[in-house]
């Protein structure tokens, strides 16, 4: 259990990370391009090589300078390119080639992220409802048409002056991880627009969670037009604000 005492102390030592991860080597805003491997031979501009998706994998020729200059990648294979690192990613069916520069603009430019006072208000008690193993959710995604049935993981119920909201829940790939795409009532306005995230640990069985709201963050699309992110589901845009948690990428220029 947080003390009052601790609880500033810990958010100031979490936001700090928070700045300085988004900045860091393959942090969301040293991402470059997302290369959609959809019509055969892909060139990356500045990458030698092309690239074409081949039997679930990712196909390299002629990349004369990468740590792998020929051959059939998996997903979720990093190449290097002197500085720039790439990496191939799966989304449903299609593959791409992701490019991570650290001397991208958008890292020069990066000053914070803008959030609002911690404030232990906006600690709430949620009730975790784990979902059916047949559970889904069809969901859209940022910069892109991109649709895409989900497994639930599971549901907060919660309620916030009076109001009621069940927000679904995705795995986020952690153990017991769960991961909240929501839009409130700041959104648009306070903070991006899209949507921001919040990771928490469920109990497996069910029961009482603290969703520290605090803790929301922007998602990787806030920067980086080349993400795609998932975007809440109807349940999970909530008819109040939440003033709470990051708000805003702030850079020069």
């Amino acid at each position: 259990m947080i003390t009052p005492a601790e609880f500033v102390p810990k958010w100031e030592l979490w936001h700090a990370g928070r700045q300085k991860r988004v900045a860091a080597q393959h942090g969301p805003l040293t991402l470059t391009g997302t290369h959609w491997l959809l019509y055969g031979d892909t060139v990356i501009d500045g990458i030698p090589g092309t690239w074409r998706a081949e039997d679930g994998k990712v196909r390299l020729t002629g990349g004369e300078g990468l740590s792998v200059t020929d051959g059939l990648l998996p997903v979720d294979e990093w190449l290097h390119y002197g500085e720039v690192d790439l990496l191939t990613i799966q989304r449903g069916d299609d593959l791409a080639v992701r490019v991570y520069d650290p001397r991208a603009d958008a890292v020069a430019r990066f000053t914070r992220i803008d959030a609002f006072a911690p404030d232990p208000r906006w600690r709430i008690e949620a009730e975790f409802v784990p979902a059916a193993d047949a559970d889904s959710v069809h969901i859209a995604h940022s910069n892109t048409a991109r649709e895409e049935d989900y497994p639930v993981f599971g549901t907060f119920v919660l309620e916030v002056d009076g109001v009621r909201a069940e927000l679904v829940a995705l795995h986020s790939g952690d153990e017991n991880g769960a991961h909240l795409t929501f839009r409130d009532g700041t959104s648009g306005h306070e903070t991006y627009g899209a949507a921001r995230f919040l990771f928490v640990t469920a109990p497996p069985a069910g029961g009482p969670v603290i969703l520290d709201f605090n803790r929301s963050q922007l998602p990787p699309c806030a920067f980086s037009d080349a993400f795609v992110c998932p975007l809440p589901p109807p349940s999970n845009i909530v008819p109040f604000r939440i003033e709470a948690g990051e708000q805003r990428v702030v850079s020069e220029g």
